[in-house]
C-alpha cells in the first residue's frame, strides 16, 4: 500500500511539470549518474565521477563507486514538485555524496533524465542525473 501511495504522489508531481511523458517508474527504473552538478557557477560535477546511483520505490537512495556503497533517502514531497534526496550531512568529511542532501526543486524529469535546481535560489546548485 505505501508503494501504491509513493508513486501516486510522484506521478502527482510529475504531472504538474515539465516531464516529457514521464511516468511513475521513470526514478525508480535503472541506475543513474550525475551528469551536471554546479555550486555557484563552479562546475563540481568530476566530482560525482564513477558513481551509479539507484531509487527505489520504498524511498531509500544507493550510491555505489568502485564496489562501495552508500545508503539514502529520496522522495518526492506531497504534488508540488520538491525532491528530496538525503545521502546525511553537507561536510568535508561527507563530500561529495552530502552535497546532494537537499529539498530539489524539480526542473524536468523524463525517462533519461532528472533536472533539479536547489529550492534555495541564493545558493545557485543545479543537478541533473542521466540514466547510465
Amino acid at each position: 500500500m505505501k508503494k501504491l501511495i509513493f508513486l501516486a504522489v510522484f506521478f502527482a508531481a510529475c504531472s504538474s511539470n515539465n516531464n516529457d511523458n514521464a511516468g511513475p517508474g521513470a526514478v525508480t527504473s535503472g541506475t543513474w549518474r550525475v551528469s551536471h552538478f554546479s555550486e555557484r557557477g563552479d562546475d563540481e560535477t568530476g566530482d560525482f565521477s564513477g558513481y551509479s546511483f539507484s531509487f527505489s520505490g520504498n524511498g531509500s537512495a544507493t550510491a555505489v563507486r568502485s564496489g562501495n556503497s552508500q545508503t539514502g533517502t529520496w522522495s518526492v514531497n506531497g504534488s508540488s514538485t520538491r525532491f528530496s534526496i538525503d545521502f546525511g550531512a553537507k561536510t568535508d568529511a561527507n563530500k561529495p555524496l552530502g552535497e546532494l542532501t537537499d529539498d530539489w526543486k524539480v526542473i524536468s524529469i523524463s525517462a533519461s533524465e532528472i533536472k533539479l535546481t536547489d529550492d534555495n535560489a541564493t545558493s545557485a546548485e543545479f543537478l541533473t542525473f542521466a540514466k547510465n
